[in-house]
């Protein structure tokens, strides 16, 4: 199982407060060792003594590469870009989200607790209110391991809750005020 993830993260509050999406989608690509943009790996992580891109021009490269937020008014990024963007980077990625009344929402917990089991880690849009972030929030994570009834997920604030209870992410994680194509959203790969 995962013990640690670096997450690259949507930390510039003038420029990233809706890409989320383009951070996960680095994180992502960079564990699994696509490198789509001629990026210089300049910021050195301690935590496991590797060398990963500067957060900022990683989510702009992302951008720039065709994969910015495509949710109108540019809210955000739906699970269907960060797919695309990682299927265009060699990877076979999928997008999985409940149905009407979040029908099959436990098929989709068993496909997160089965790739994380499995060293696979899913980005997961998550209600961050449940989290102890803004009402309504909405944010993608990184799910990359669950222990002691725990799930972990990076690319999150220290403000909120980075290791919630199974009930508590899956309360977070069913995101009930989205439209249909958000709920029980993520990525697998």
């Amino acid at each position: 199982m995962i013990d640690y993830m670096h997450c690259y993260v949507n930390d510039r509050p003038s420029n990233d407060w809706n890409t989320c999406g383009q951070a996960a989608i680095a994180t992502v690509s960079d564990y699994w060792g696509k490198t789509p943009y001629a990026l210089t790996r300049k910021e050195y992580d301690a935590t496991n003594g590797r060398w990963y891109w500067d957060d900022g021009e990683a989510i702009d490269a992302v951008k720039a590469g065709g994969f910015a937020p495509d949710v109108i008014f540019g809210w955000g990024t739906t699970g269907g870009r960060i797919r695309d963007a990682l299927k265009s980077y060699g990877l076979n990625a999928s997008v999985g989200y409940s149905g009407i009344f979040s029908w099959a929402w436990q098929d989709l917990w068993s496909a997160v607790q089965r790739y994380v089991a499995s060293n696979r880690p899913v980005a997961v849009m998550i209600d961050i209110g449940q989290l102890g972030g803004p009402a309504f929030g909405i944010h993608w994570g990184i799910a990359y391991k669950i222990t002691d009834g725990r799930v972990h997920l990076g690319n999150f604030s220290p403000r909120w809750n980075s290791q919630p209870t199974v009930s508590q992410f899956l309360d977070a994680w069913h995101c009930w005020f989205l439209p249909y194509g958000f709920n029980h959203c993520g990525v697998y790969v």
